[in-house]
């Protein structure tokens, strides 16, 4: 298991507001050199500068009945290979305003934290932003603005895989959230992508999963799951599904997924099923 908090530093600060993550975003510029490079060119670059698309007027709003979640895997593997840094590091700024003014917001930002099942590179980031709806997300990617001023900003810097998702239902609580710890303050995320090969099998681990109660006790607010509706960049690994989880905090996730419960009689049930990537963030928003 890899905590990259402890063992880089480079998340030493927790919190959701502007302010810590603006702190965290100078901390890892100054740490990691040329990887701002990486950070901004997916959008993470601090809100300054022109509003990019300020013009832009949403169309679908209005008709949106329900969300959408636009999720980004991807970065650039060896920063030194950009063409032009100082274009690509415009990218995040530019492509912030544009968002914001499509009434969305970043639920999610950076590297994971933790990895704990499967791989994932050092240098892969993952973004998720949450809007009005699908349709919305859709309309700001195809848009002039978008396609013609700010995507140009990140050529040739970084290899990413986007896609749109719609939202999952609403998680019925649990009547005891007794995995929840009085301290809980900040909100963690677990991103889970798998590739089942074994339906049954794995038919039988989410049976029992849900017989324990093991993720509604840990308090688990399910965000989007499965395969994107659309994807708009890159490729969609064919069978890989996405699932995104948000818990109290990270001592509520790791109380059901650390459990002696889940590691012994659990999660060996799914050990043939098929292949796991597991990551955990802080994520920045949640509602």
């Amino acid at each position: 298991m890899l905590d990259r908090e402890s063992d880089t530093g480079v998340f030493p600060l927790h919190g959701t507001d502007e302010l810590t993550q603006r702190r965290r975003n100078l901390i890892m510029s100054e740490r990691t050199g040329l990887k701002t490079v990486l950070l901004t060119a997916i959008g993470l670059g601090l809100s300054t500068g022109a509003a990019i698309g300020a013009d832009t007027s949403p169309q679908l709003a209005q008709a949106c009945t329900e969300g959408g979640y636009m999720l980004v895997m991807g970065g650039i593997e060896d920063p030194t290979t950009v063409p032009d840094a100082e274009l690509a590091q415009s990218y995040g700024p530019a492509v912030w305003r544009l968002i914001e003014n499509y009434d969305a917001f970043y639920v999610l930002r950076g590297t994971p934290e933790v990895v704990y099942e499967g791989e994932w590179p050092a240098w892969k980031a993952a973004v998720i932003s949450k809007w009005p709806c699908r349709e919305t997300g859709l309309e700001s990617w195809n848009s002039d603005a978008y396609q013609k001023d700010v995507k140009p900003r990140r050529k040739d810097a970084g290899v990413y895989d986007v896609g749109m998702f719609n939202p999952a239902n609403a998680t019925p609580p649990a009547a005891e959230q007794d995995l929840v710890p009085e301290s809980c303050t900040t909100p963690f995320m677990a991103l889970i992508l798998s590739n089942v090969t074994d339906a049954a099998a794995y038919g039988q681990y989410g049976k029992a999963l849900g017989e324990t109660g093991l993720a509604t006790r840990a308090g688990l607010q399910l965000l989007f799951s499965g395969q994107p509706m659309e994807v708009l960049e890159g490729t969609w690994p064919e069978g890989v599904n996405a699932l995104i989880m948000v818990y109290p905090c990270r001592a509520a996730w790791e109380a059901f997924y650390l459990s002696e419960q889940y590691v012994a009689d659990i999660k060996p049930l799914r050990a043939n099923a098929g292949d796991f990537t597991i990551v955990g963030f802080t994520p920045e928003r949640v509602e």
